[in-house]
């Protein structure tokens, strides 16, 4: 099945993460979610907006470095 939205991610679907506006990329595996955060290995991002949530570089939904987009096929 195809997830379009984020809210719809579930474990084992696939997503992109964006390094940057424009960066590289990578293919990631969702490995767990909750209400509010998609987990993909040993990164977290926000079920919201996709924007990776890292304390300790000060990361979260308003200022990040990265961000993930579901696949669409």
């Amino acid at each position: 099945m195809s997830n379009t939205s984020l809210a719809d991610l579930q474990p084992g679907d696939g997503v992109t993460r964006t390094l940057g506006a424009g960066g590289p990329t990578m293919e990631l595996k969702v490995t767990g979610v909750t209400s509010e955060h998609i987990l993909c290995g040993p990164w977290t991002f926000s079920r919201r907006n996709g924007a990776e949530i890292d304390e300790d570089l000060g990361w979260g939904e308003q200022q990040t470095g990265s961000y993930i987009v579901p696949h669409t096929s």
